[in-house]
């Protein structure tokens, strides 16, 4: 029992706080994959947008690059107009920590409002740390259909 002990203290002395808290940063980047659901389901651009660093950069399909949380919020906007009242769901899939940013894998399902299916897909994700907070940097993603 005692040397169990003394190997898990040596452990977290060499592994100090970058991996000690991966934890945290995988919660709060689910928790912000969970708020971009949330503004998505509940028709809010803002609420997605405030998801992204202020020089975040979306990669639609079939479409050019989107920069800027403004832009990205104009975007947004645009396809909820067009998907009235279609629902998502995310499914974060693995999240890959390196210090102060992380990639995200996942999936999306969307249903018509009649609980059809609408389309599924996958998407990779940066995140990044902004004073203290992880924020969305970069997003790319694109139909399996």
């Amino acid at each position: 029992m005692r040397y169990a002990t003394l190997l898990t203290f040596a452990a977290l002395l060499a592994f100090p706080a970058p991996v000690l808290g991966q934890d945290d940063a995988k919660a709060a980047i689910e928790a912000g994959s969970q708020a971009w659901e949330a503004g998505w389901n509940a028709g809010d651009a803002a609420a997605i947008a405030a998801v992204h660093a202020e020089d975040a950069l979306i990669l639609p399909p079939g479409s050019q690059a989107i920069k800027g949380r403004e832009a990205i919020q104009a975007y947004w906007q645009a396809a909820l107009d067009e998907a009235e009242g279609v629902t998502s769901t995310i499914e974060t899939k693995e999240i890959h920590v390196l210090g102060d940013a992380a990639i995200e894998v996942g999936s999306y399902m969307d249903t018509n409002t009649d609980g059809s299916h609408r389309d599924h897909g996958k998407f990779i994700a940066v995140w990044t740390k902004v004073d203290g907070k992880w924020m969305l940097a970069r997003d790319i993603f694109n139909s399996s259909m």
